[in-house]
């Protein structure tokens, strides 16, 4: 969701002073983003309280079409944005954009041969997708022609998630990577969410061990065994 401002008079006079566009920003205490748009300020966040639109699937019949504005979801980022930028608050609003997202569990597109279907190709959960059109349209493109994407796209093949990665899991892992966009990422970081998803006989057994575990692709096993206490 982001907002679009009333012209601003601090932007006109940038533009005239340096015959440039105002920089674009990331604020990642506020968890906002902004940028120049016109003569006003876009300023857009990645809520905390996701709510998902359609969790099931899309319907064929969705386009382009906007939902309801749901401004108080993102007041806890307004007002720490207008706190760091006075003159956004100043402004008014114009305009606020409310548009549904695809995301896939861990935010990276959905690309490539589905399956068990025969020349059935996927392309979706593109989330970002002026910047990264180009790049899945080539690699789809060429494996499509060519029976390679012609560049590693591991980060991106549909095919490395399976049947495990079910609806429940799919929707949980979603709203987290969503509302951990601001957040910083460390090194073999294990998150929380829709865990676990399965588990070995010896589950229970290594959990009393002091097992401490981490998810791979839906699999609890364990990383390390700490003493009681660490």
């Amino acid at each position: 969701m982001y907002l679009l401002t009333e012209p601003m008079p601090e932007v006109e006079e940038f533009n005239k002073s340096t015959g440039r566009e105002m920089i674009g920003v990331l604020d990642f205490k506020g968890e906002i983003y902004t940028r120049q748009e016109r003569n006003g300020i876009l300023l857009g966040t990645y809520e905390k309280a996701c709510k998902p639109w359609s969790p099931v699937n899309t319907p064929w019949d969705f386009g382009h079409e906007l939902l309801q504005p749901d401004i108080d979801r993102i007041a806890p980022s307004l007002e720490i944005g207008f706190k760091h930028f006075p003159g956004i608050e100043k402004a008014g609003i114009k305009q606020i954009i409310n548009g549904p997202f695809t995301f896939a569990l861990d935010g990276n597109p959905l690309v490539g041969p589905v399956q068990g279907l025969t020349n059935f190709w996927c392309a979706c959960a593109v989330m970002a997708g002026f910047s990264q059109g180009g790049g899945v349209g080539l690699a789809l493109s060429n494996w499509m022609v060519h029976g390679d994407p012609g560049f590693d796209v591991w980060g991106m093949d549909v095919a490395r998630f399976g049947e495990w990665a079910s609806l429940r899991y799919t929707n949980a892992k979603v709203r987290e990577n969503y509302s951990r966009r601001f957040s910083i990422r460390f090194p073999n970081e294990e998150l929380p969410a829709a865990r676990p998803a399965q588990t070995t006989p010896l589950y229970d057994t290594m959990l009393a061990n002091n097992a401490v575990m981490g998810d791979s692709w839906g699999l609890e096993t364990p990383l390390w065994f700490a003493p009681k206490g660490t």
